[in-house]
């Protein structure tokens, strides 16, 4: 999301977690221009591929995976995932993040607030060269209260450390991507209420946004209608070796990243 300051980050989309690995690879490290980046060596990434998960723990996130938020279809092809995981060798076991579960609305304001205030001028000029989800999102930040918006970061800030926390004991968690298949190509929707306001309110990715924690999402199946479901990894701070490792290995196992959606 651009001109959000706080949660900014760039990353790789590609065919296959190898090819993220040598990317990262390219594009991560110190930049001067940066404050908040971190003046530490970077790992080789691609060499820390080795197929090998024996032994690493790994946390299911309930609340991310066991929600009204969440189909069945997506629950039982990561329940499958993860059960893949154990075969391999890791070590996989629930854990309880409480507030993983309100990470979207916490997001949100966040999401909302930021780019409201550090766009402004287009705010007030140009909002109707913006998108429509862009559009709603950038005048509902534009009235958010000093209060609504202070409360979000102190629930941001518990939340990381939940996770944080739960990293003391796993190197990775795991999760779904997204609450539902992959959606279709679609118009923007008409707006009748408050919860249509967002099309996004299934998706499982905010926490590790606002903990600023490294993570992956690799295929791991399909719905009925053939729409592609993604199985997301996160781990420590500085931690994308493990986080790449265990998609890794995982995706090396499946077949799921060579296959396209039935209609695609």
């Amino acid at each position: 999301m651009k001109g959000l300051w706080s949660m900014d980050t760039i990353g790789p989309i590609s065919r296959t977690v190898e090819d993220a690995a040598i990317t990262l690879g390219a594009i991560a490290g110190y930049d001067p221009n940066d404050p908040i980046s971190w003046d530490i060596p970077v790992p080789d990434y691609r060499a820390a591929l080795t197929g090998d998960i024996k032994g690493v723990k790994v946390g299911i996130v309930k609340a991310l995976l066991y929600s009204d938020q969440v189909d069945s279809d997506v629950e039982n092809v990561v329940t499958t995932a993860t059960a893949l995981l154990t075969k391999l060798g890791a070590a996989v076991e629930e854990v309880s993040i409480p507030l993983t579960a309100y990470a979207n609305p916490i997001g949100a304001v966040l999401l909302n607030t930021e780019p409201a205030s550090n766009l402004g001028e287009l705010v007030r000029e140009r909002i109707h060269d913006f998108g429509h989800d862009n559009r709603i999102g950038l005048l509902t930040g534009s009235i958010i209260p000093a209060q609504v918006y202070y409360k979000a970061q102190k629930l941001r800030t518990m939340l990381r450390q939940q996770i944080l926390d739960a990293l003391e004991k796993y190197d990775a968690l795991v999760m779904p991507t997204s609450g539902r298949v992959a959606p279709e190509l679609q118009d923007d929707p008409v707006v009748t209420s408050k919860e249509t306001t967002s099309r996004l309110p299934f998706m499982r990715t905010n926490s590790f946004n606002l903990s600023s924690t490294p993570a992956i999402s690799v295929p791991c199946g399909f719905g009925a209608r053939g729409l592609p479901i993604g199985l997301q990894i996160a781990g420590r701070p500085g931690g994308e070796t493990t986080v790449l490792n265990v998609a890794h290995t995982y995706e090396q196992a499946t077949t799921w990243h060579t296959v396209r959606p039935t209609n695609a």
